[in-house]
């Protein structure tokens, strides 16, 4: 049914989704958004080190 209504358009939807699916764009952008989402968590490792080495006892600033 929604290729009936889509009628003319079915070739443009159909070469976009081609287009998609070919240069994985999908996969790309989940590789990108990994990457940040990794190098935050790094950040924040880091930051929690850090106050973790400033407040160890026995040590004066």
């Amino acid at each position: 049914m929604a290729i009936k209504i889509l009628g003319p358009l079915n070739e443009v939807i159909n070469k976009t989704t081609s287009e998609i699916i070919d240069s994985q764009i999908s996969g790309k952008t989940a590789n990108i958004l990994n990457t940040f989402i990794n190098a935050g968590f790094e950040a924040v490792d880091d930051i929690i080190r850090k106050v973790q080495d400033l407040t160890k006892q026995g040590q004066s600033p």
